[in-house]
């Protein structure tokens, strides 16, 4: 048995246990709901209360809070969720222990609601994630105007929601999705991610991998726009990581040797 099929059938393994286990009680419908309620609700009260906004406050707020939302989604992943030094470690264990072990490169499809619990986040996260956005909100309120702070309270939840969305489309196996431009690159990118030998330094961003390649962490060597438009392709792959995956190939191919 060669090293890819070992990988391959601890995953399958897992997944039996895992699914064992879950409660009961569990229900990925309740849990999707409480994500899309939580979020889609702070939206709309959110954008409720605005009035008479101008052109200004959505460009000067949404697009800091995108580019702030791309870097916390990066550094989280990388220095709370594999990081054996996370002070999080609860959340390491979890991310690590679960979802990388439930979901493989080669493993990446789910089957069913009860599959939501290794796939989506816990239902706090969404609460801390835009519990988050409330201070900047509250500055940008008293400083500015009000409108500023809703907007920054929607530009939180709303990433939250394409966060989710966009990972989970990195874990439904269709064809036409990997025709679709920036959603392919994120499938590519989160594929290479599950590879064992690089889940702990590559492919970190979820949504829009602005952030792997500013700051290195991206396994393409083709600056932000290449990156974010570079589809399924892997012509631009680093040098280094098309040695270490010829020499996993290899290892796996001849296991023996």
């Amino acid at each position: 048995m060669n090293r890819e099929q070992e990988i391959v059938d601890r995953s399958h393994a897992f997944r039996e246990d895992y699914r064992e286990t879950t409660p009961a009680w569990y229900r990925g419908e309740m849990h999707l709901a409480f994500t899309l309620c939580f979020t889609v609700g702070t939206i709309v009260y959110c954008a409720s209360q605005l009035s008479s906004t101008r052109w200004q406050e959505w460009a000067f707020v949404m697009l800091p809070m995108f580019l702030f939302g791309n870097w916390a989604e990066w550094a989280a992943h990388r220095y709370l969720l594999h990081s054996p030094k996370s002070v999080l470690k609860s959340a390491y264990k979890r991310h690590v222990g679960t979802h990388h072990q439930f979901f493989s490169h080669k493993t990446l499809d789910y089957h069913g609601q009860r599959d939501w619990r290794a796939l989506l986040f816990p239902p706090f996260a969404p609460v801390l994630f835009v519990l988050a956005a409330l201070p900047p909100a509250l500055v940008l309120a008293a400083l500015w105007t009000a409108n500023a702070g809703y907007i920054a309270m929607i530009s939180m939840a709303g990433y939250f929601l394409m966060y989710e969305g966009l990972h989970t489309l990195s874990h439904i196996e269709h064809p036409l999705l990997d025709r679709v431009p920036l959603v392919n690159t994120v499938r590519r990118m989160h594929v290479l991610h599950h590879n064992p030998d690089f889940m702990h330094t590559r492919n970190f961003n979820l949504t829009f991998p602005i952030c792997d390649a500013l700051f290195g962490t991206s396994d393409l060597d083709r600056g932000v726009i290449g990156t974010l438009f570079n589809g399924m392709s892997d012509a631009h792959r680093k040098e280094e990581d098309r040695r270490k995956l010829a020499e996993q190939q290899l290892e796996r191919s001849h296991p023996h040797t």
